[in-house]
């Protein structure tokens, strides 16, 4: 679609056709790939970001999300963590799971490969240093299998 039909809608809008575009771009290939693999895949859909809450400011580099309230924390520290372990049980993956442990589970699960798990921590950057982290995870922490 042109960027000018795009603008014609609001950014809601323009997101929710995307979401639903890529949705079923990736439930294609999910399918496809379950289909034809002759050994059930492992399969990891993961995000490294939540969105920048609208309005909000803080898609300025410089913001300092020090300052920023729990609930604007939560949406944008809120991420696509979904697993497909196929043989595994549905709690093999524990609900305060965080990407640093994704695969060091997996790794352990499927080859026994003794990995230590890390602690499920949730950092942000200060300003315009993205080396300069915070630990957030008292202001975002969730039940994963709930959402924000």
């Amino acid at each position: 679609m042109p960027a000018s039909e795009a603008d014609k809608r609001s950014t809601e809008v323009n997101y929710v056709n995307q979401l639903i575009y890529t949705n079923s771009r990736v439930e294609a290939l999910i399918d496809e790939l379950i289909a034809s693999s002759a050994t059930p895949p492992i399969i990891v859909l993961q995000s490294d970001e939540g969105p920048f809450p609208v309005g909000t400011g803080t898609d300025d580099p410089s913001f300092d999300w020090r300052v920023a309230p729990s609930k604007l924390l939560q949406e944008k520290m809120g991420i696509l963590n979904a697993y497909y372990l196929p043989g595994k049980e549905k709690d093999a993956i524990y609900p305060t799971i965080t990407p640093v442990n994704s695969f060091r589970l997996i790794f352990n699960l499927y080859f026994k490969a003794h990995v230590e798990l890390l602690p499920d921590r949730s950092y942000a950057y200060v300003g315009n240093r993205p080396y300069d982290l915070v630990d957030v995870t008292n202001e975002v922490s969730y039940d994963s299998t709930e959402g924000p």
